[in-house]
């Protein structure tokens, strides 16, 4: 078992890495989704900027409609999040928050205030820390994570290789599936699965995750680059 702690980041993907995905209940494709991350500025200083949507087709929002924005800045030496804001909208569910960390303390828009545990990540910040990571089945990643005005840590067991078709084609991946005492993942009190290939740039190409309605999937459709502001 390995135990990994922030060393220097060498960044094994592309900075405008775009990841368009499908997002299927069972069979079904629902819905679509889409992840970012991009060169920025956070109060003045360089940062990665990490972006995802999450929405339902029309008709099957008649059914049960997800509607979901992520936004995350990240450091760029350590990807621990400078700031984190979520809009989600699932079903009759609704939940719009901002989150602030600073050196010691992450500050919520609703007035609350816990203490920052060191280089804490949200789960945008987390998955692509992991993706800079060099890791075999049965290693064992340890993130610092912080979620719902919890610390902890998120343990991350690595599976076996395995063969993992999606729209985008046939990929040979290891399985992540992060864990979480408190809180959610990706909207699920549940473990999430991550399938990520096993080159070094360990693309996520299939993320499934269980709702109230059942499980949902988002398989990766493309990957491309997004223009420079």
């Amino acid at each position: 078992m390995l135990l990994y702690s922030i060393l220097a980041i060498y960044l094994s993907f592309p900075i405008n890495e775009r990841l368009t995905y499908g997002a299927y209940f069972g069979p079904l494709r629902a819905g679509h989704s889409f992840m970012e991350i991009r060169e920025g500025k956070f109060e003045g200083e360089p940062a990665y900027i990490i972006e995802c949507i999450q929405k339902t087709e029309k008709a099957f929002s008649i059914v049960y409609r997800i509607d979901d924005y992520y936004k995350s800045f990240v450091d760029t030496t350590t990807f621990s999040t400078l700031s984190f804001t979520k809009n989600i909208n699932e079903g009759k569910y609704s939940n719009e928050v901002s989150l602030l960390f600073t050196e010691d303390s992450v500050f919520y828009t609703d007035g609350r205030r816990t203490e920052k545990i060191p280089e804490a990540k949200d789960i945008f910040a987390a998955l692509y820390w992991m993706r800079t990571l060099t890791f075999y089945p049965g290693d064992t990643l340890k993130v610092p994570f912080h979620s719902s005005g919890k610390n902890q840590e998120m343990i991350v067991p690595i599976s076996q290789l395995q063969w993992t078709t999606v729209p985008m084609g046939k990929f040979r991946t290891f399985l992540l599936s992060p864990q979480v005492t408190e809180g959610k993942t990706f909207g699920s009190d549940e473990p999430i699965k991550i399938w990520v290939t096993v080159d070094p740039q360990h693309i996520p190409v299939k993320i499934e995750s269980k709702l109230k309605v059942g499980k949902v999937s988002f398989q990766l459709e493309e990957v491309s680059s997004i223009e420079k502001e």
